[in-house]
């Protein structure tokens, strides 16, 4: 049995792997666990032989899971790198290694899916957004901040927005916002919601194809009632991709 981890900034997210069968994602917020609760949620179960991980946090989490490994019998955790090209997809980046290992991951789980042009959408507390064309080249994308970092960014950065907030009732239905909590609110996810639709439609035009749209991310649900593009919503997209990888290992 493989284990797959995706470790975020807040949330790992988790599964296992057997006879190429992924098994349900498992999530939890990690910020107040010990090496005994990585252990307990992620090993506690049928014997692990080998661990694949993609972090995109500091050293202390990557090292509570080699320890909660190493305790559970387990020599070492392969971590994921951003690579030039794997599993089929070539990264746009020129220097590979700059580009994010959770973006890296969840391309080559699209691109498995998909098997043609695609655009994989990425929202937590920063969103991502990344193209790849038919062929399996990744063409790049965008990063900007997630819903409620553009939210705290305007309170942080404005002298009475907070204030208006505080103030404002909750629960309008419409687009248009008549409060100013729904302004701020539902226009940080409208903006997020209308640069989806402008990557898909511009990967539309340069691939003369009209490509899968894929979305994950644990903020993802607070965009998707403002996409007008036909999406799939993949909330264990990474862990997709990391399976794609140990598929690819074990073919060679």
């Amino acid at each position: 049995m493989i284990l797959l981890v995706d470790i975020g900034n807040t949330r790992v997210k988790w599964a296992t792997q057997v006879d190429g069968r992924l098994s349900p994602q498992r999530a939890a917020g990690y910020a107040q666990w010990s090496a005994v609760d990585w252990q307990h949620e992620l090993f506690d179960g049928p014997p692990v032989e080998r661990v694949l991980a993609a972090t995109v946090a500091g050293g202390d989490s990557r090292q509570a899971l080699e320890t909660a490994a190493r305790k559970a019998g387990i020599r070492r955790v392969d971590f994921v790198t951003s690579t030039a090209a794997l599993a089929g997809v070539r990264n746009a980046y020129p220097d590979p290694g700059l580009l994010g290992v959770d973006r890296w991951v969840a391309v080559i789980g699209a691109y498995h899916l998909a098997q043609a042009a695609c655009c994989v959408v990425d929202v937590g507390t920063a969103a991502t957004l990344d193209a790849v064309d038919a062929s399996g080249q990744h063409l790049g994308g965008f990063i900007v901040p997630g819903p409620q970092l553009m939210v705290r960014s305007l309170h942080a950065g404005t002298n009475n927005l907070a204030a208006y907030t505080a103030a404002s009732p909750v629960g309008a239905t419409q687009l248009f916002a008549d409060n100013t909590r729904d302004a701020i609110e539902r226009g940080c996810r409208v903006a997020l919601a209308a640069l989806v639709d402008r990557t898909c439609a511009e990967l539309a035009g340069q691939t003369h194809s009209t490509p899968r749209l894929y979305c994950t991310g644990g903020a993802v649900d607070e965009v998707l009632p403002y996409i007008l593009t036909t999406y799939e919503r993949v909330p264990d997209l990474v862990l997709r991709g990391l399976a794609r990888i140990v598929d690819v290992a074990l073919e060679r």
